[in-house]
C-alpha cells in the first residue's frame, strides 16, 4: 500500500484552447509514458471549460470530488465516479459555475489523448464498458466512534471490477476490501486517515497493488470516509494488463491532437 497527501504532489499547469487544467500528479506523470500506475487531480478551475469527446488505450476510473459540471448529457458531482474500458469514448467534460475537480486513475500509463472522431481509425479494439456510480458523503461524525461501514457501491463484475464506499469514526480501524483483481485506488474524500504516524488528509490517495491483502485504515478525530474502485483482472482484452502495456514503445506512442494545446504544458 503506498500513500500520497495532496501536498506531496508535483502540479503543472496544461493552458488549453478549451480551458484551463491544473494538474497535480499523485503516481507518475500526466502526458508522459513510464511503467507503472498514472494517477493525477486534474481541476478546471473556469466555467465553461471543456474536454471534447475521446478515448484512451488503458482502463481508467475518473472521480469527480469538486465542482459540478457534465460529462456528455450526465450530472457530475461529487463523489461520481466512472470507469471506461479501453477504447471507450466518453465527453464531452464540461466544468459549470464552479469548476470542476476529478481524479483520473490508471494502471498504467496512456498512449495518448485520442479526439474523437478524428482519431476514430486508431482504435485498435471496439469500445468496451462504461460504468457509473457514486458515493453520498455525509459527516463523518454520523457514523459511531471507533465504528467501520463499508457500504458496495457496485455490484462486482466478473473480472474483479467493483466499487465501495467506507465510513469511519473518530478514531475508528478498519478494513477496506480485498484486492482481488487488477489493484485498487482508495481516495480520502472526507476526513482523514492515519498510517504509520502520518496524516493523511482530504484528498490523499491510496494505491493498492493487486494481490495485496484487504488494506487498513485508521481514521482521526475527525472520522474519515473513503471510496475505492478496483480494476478488472488483466486479459487477452488490449489496454487492460498493464506488463502488456508496458512493451509499447514510449518514444513513438504518445498521441496528442495538435489542436488540443493552446500553447505547451507549463511546469
Amino acid at each position: 500500500m503506498k500513500l500520497v497527501s495532496p501536498e506531496a504532489t508535483d502540479e503543472m499547469l496544461v493552458d488549453r484552447a478549451e480551458g484551463r487544467n491544473i494538474i497535480h500528479n499523485y503516481f507518475g506523470v500526466q502526458q508522459r509514458i513510464a511503467e507503472g500506475p498514472q494517477a493525477y487531480l486534474v481541476d478546471m478551475p473556469d466555467e465553461g471549460s471543456r474536454i471534447s469527446p475521446h478515448y484512451h488505450d488503458v482502463d481508467q476510473y475518473q472521480v469527480v470530488v469538486g465542482g459540478d459540471g457534465v460529462i456528455g448529457p450526465h450530472p457530475l458531482r461529487p463523489v461520481t465516479f466512472q470507469y471506461a474500458d479501453a477504447y471507450t469514448p466518453y465527453g464531452p467534460i464540461i466544468a459549470h459555475k464552479d469548476g470542476l475537480t476529478f481524479y483520473t486513475l490508471r494502471m498504467a500509463p496512456s498512449g495518448g489523448h485520442f479526439d474523437m472522431p478524428a482519431a476514430r481509425h486508431l482504435m485498435k479494439a471496439k469500445p468496451g464498458r462504461s460504468i457509473a456510480g457514486s458515493f453520498t458523503l455525509g459527516d463523518p461524525y454520523g457514523t459511531p466512534a471507533g465504528q467501520c461501514v463499508v457500504e458496495n457501491l457496485h455490484v462486482t463484475e466478473p473480472d474483479g471490477i467493483t466499487a465501495a464506499g467506507i465510513r469511519l469514526g473518530a478514531n475508528a480501524t478498519g478494513k477496506g476490501i480485498a484486492s482481488d483483481a487488477g489493484g485498487q485506488y482508495c481516495i480520502v474524500c472526507s476526513g482523514e486517515v492515519v498510517h504509520e504516524g502520518k496524516r493523511y488528509p482530504r484528498l490523499s490517495l491510496i494505491l493498492v497493488e493487486a494481490g495485496e491483502p484487504a488494506p487498513e485504515f485508521t481514521a482521526g478525530a475527525l472520522g474519515a470516509e473513503l471510496l475505492v474502485v478496483q480494476f478488472p483482472r488483466p486479459s487477452e482484452r488490449l489496454g487492460s494488463d498493464p506488463r502488456q502495456l508496458a512493451t509499447r514503445d514510449m518514444q513513438a506512442l504518445y498521441h496528442l491532437p495538435k489542436t488540443w494545446l493552446k500553447e505547451d504544458a507549463k511546469h
